[in-house]
C-alpha cells in the first residue's frame, strides 16, 4: 500500500509479467488436445529435435499442401534450433564467454542461411527483403548458374527447381492473411466480439526441445509404457512385450509392469517379470563367458595384436597385456559373485544366456564371435559355459545340461510366438494400405 494523502491509500503493485506458460495453459484447458500439434525430426532411430505448437490445429496435416510447407519449415527450424543450443552449450562451458569456441554446427547454419537472411530481411527498395515473386525469379536465375557438384559432392538442382516451381504454383493460390482479417474487421464495423476472435487466433505458441531422452529422465519410463500398452491391446503374445521390455533397466521396467498390472493381471505381469530377470540374468553370464574367451585369444600376445585380412592390416588393442591370468579370472568371479548378490541365481543365469541377444538372435550373444558351426549349437553352449564356471572357480549345477537344454526350448518357443506376432502386423498393415 502507498498513502497518497491522509487518510487514504492505494495499492503499489505492478502489473504481471507476461507468463507464456499461462498462454499455454488456456489453450490447453480451451481446446484439449485438437490444438496441440506435435513435430519431430529425425529417423527411425534417431531424432533431432521434437517440438510442439499450442493453437496450431492437430489435424492441419489433412491439407497436403499445409503438410508439404510444414515440412520444409520446421527441419530447417530444427537445425537452426539445434544451431543455438549448440552456442548454449559450448557459452555454458566456458569460464569466460567470450574466448568460448565457436560450434561447428552453429556455423554452418549461420553460413547456410546468410543467403535466405540477405534476400528475405535486407535485399529491396527498402531493405525489408525482397516479395515472394521476386525470390522466385532470384531463385530461377540462381539455378540457372547452380553446378551439379562442389567439390565432389552433389548438388540436387532438379529438386530446387520442382521446390521453386511448387512454390510458384502456391503463390497463385495464396492469400494475404492482413487483407482478410482487415476485411473481416471492416465489415463487422470493428465489433469487439470479431477482434476478440482474431486476437484468439493468433494464439499460437511454438516450443522447441532436444530429443526428450535426453532432457527428461522419465522419457525411457513413458515410451516403455506406451509400448507395452499398445501390444497388449493388439494382443500380442508375451514373446513381443519381452522383445520391448529387455533392453530397459530393470527400475523402469519394474514400474511400468506395476503401472500395467491392472491391464496385465497379476499372473501375467508376474511372468513378464520372470522372462524379463531371466533375460537380464543371460546377459551377465554371457558377458562373462565372452570375457573369458577373449582373454583366452588374446592370452600372451603383445598389447597391439595386428590382423591381416582383405582391407590390409588391423590393429587392436589387447586389454588383458597388463593383467595376469589370475587377475583376469577372480575379475570375472567377483563379477558373478555380485550379480548374485544382487539376486541373479545361477541356475537363471545359465536357462537365461539364451536370451542375451533375444530378440535379434536366437543365440547367446557369445556365440557369434567364437562359434564356428562344427558342432550341435547347445553342446558348444554347454561346454562354453562349463569352461568359464571352472576356470573363474565357480561350481558347476548338477542340473547343469538340463538347465541349458530347458533355455534353449524357452527360447525357439519365443521366437515362434514372436514370430506369428510380426506376421500378424504385417497382415493388418497390408489389409490396412488395400482399403486405403
Amino acid at each position: 500500500m502507498e498513502q497518497v494523502e491522509r487518510g487514504k491509500y492505494r495499492l503499489k503493485i505492478t502489473p504481471k509479467s507476461f507468463q507464456v506458460s499461462e498462454l499455454i495453459r488456456e489453450i490447453r484447458e480451451k481446446y484439449g488436445d485438437s490444438m496441440i500439434y506435435e513435430w519431430r525430426i529425425g529417423e527411425h532411430l534417431w531424432t533431432l529435435v521434437e517440438g510442439i505448437i499450442f493453437g496450431l490445429p492437430r489435424n492441419i496435416e489433412e491439407n497436403p499442401i499445409y503438410k508439404a510447407i510444414l515440412e520444409v519449415l520446421l527441419i530447417r527450424l530444427a537445425n537452426i534450433f539445434n544451431a543455438i543450443v549448440e552456442l548454449g552449450i559450448t557459452a555454458k562451458m566456458s569460464k569466460d564467454v567470450k574466448k568460448a569456441p565457436i560450434p561447428y554446427i552453429a556455423v554452418r547454419e549461420f553460413i547456410l542461411n546468410s543467403l535466405p537472411y540477405i534476400i528475405g530481411e535486407r535485399s529491396g527498395i527498402d531493405g525489408d527483403g525482397l516479395p515472394a515473386r521476386e525470390i522466385a525469379e532470384l531463385y530461377k536465375i540462381l539455378i540457372r548458374h547452380i553446378p551439379k557438384e562442389v567439390n565432389g559432392q552433389p548438388i540436387l538442382v532438379d529438386v530446387i527447381r520442382e521446390y521453386v516451381d511448387f512454390g510458384e504454383k502456391l503463390l497463385n493460390k495464396s492469400v494475404n492473411t492482413s487483407g482478410v482479417i482487415d476485411e473481416a474487421l471492416i465489415m463487422s464495423g470493428e465489433d469487439k466480439e470479431v477482434w476478440r476472435k482474431i486476437r484468439e487466433l493468433e494464439k499460437i505458441v511454438l516450443v522447441a526441445y532436444p530429443p526428450r531422452h535426453l532432457i527428461d529422465e522419465t522419457e525411457d519410463e513413458r515410451e516403455l509404457y506406451d509400448q507395452l500398452r499398445y501390444s497388449i491391446e493388439e494382443g500380442d503374445s508375451d514373446a513381443m512385450l519381452l522383445a520391448h521390455m529387455r533392453i530397459y533397466d530393470e527400475d523402469i521396467v519394474e514400474r511400468v509392469m506395476n503401472y500395467l498390472e491392472p491391464i496385465l493381471g497379476k499372473e501375467r505381469r508376474n511372468k513378464l517379470m520372470q522372462l524379463y530377470k531371466l533375460a537380464r540374468a543371460g546377459m551377465i553370464l554371457d558377458s562373462i563367458v565372452a570375457t573369458y574367451f577373449s582373454f583366452k585369444e588374446k592370452k600372451g600376445k603383445p598389447k597391439y595384436i595386428v590382423y591381416e585380412d582383405e582391407l590390409g592390416k588391423i590393429i587392436e588393442i589387447n586389454e588383458f597385456a597388463d593383467k595376469t591370468e589370475e587377475e583376469v579370472l577372480s575379475e570375472l568371479r567377483k563379477e558373478l559373485e555380485h550379480a548374485k548378490r544382487h539376486g541373479y541365481t545361477l541356475e537363471d543365469m545359465i536357462k537365461g544366456i539364451w536370451l542375451s541377444d533375444w530378440s535379434l538372435n536366437i543365440v547367446p550373444r557369445f556365440t557369434h564371435f567364437y562359434y564356428e558351426g562344427s558342432e550341435y549349437i547347445v553342446t558348444f553352449v554347454k561346454k562354453s559355459i562349463r569352461e568359464t564356471l571352472e576356470s573363474i572357480g565357480i561350481r558347476v549345477p548338477r542340473n547343469f545340461d538340463a538347465l541349458v537344454e530347458e533355455g534353449h526350448r524357452l527360447v525357439s518357443e519365443l521366437d515362434e510366438l514372436l514370430k506369428n506376432d510380426s506376421e500378424r502386423l504385417k497382415s493388418s498393415l497390408k489389409q490396412h494400405l488395400t482399403k486405403r
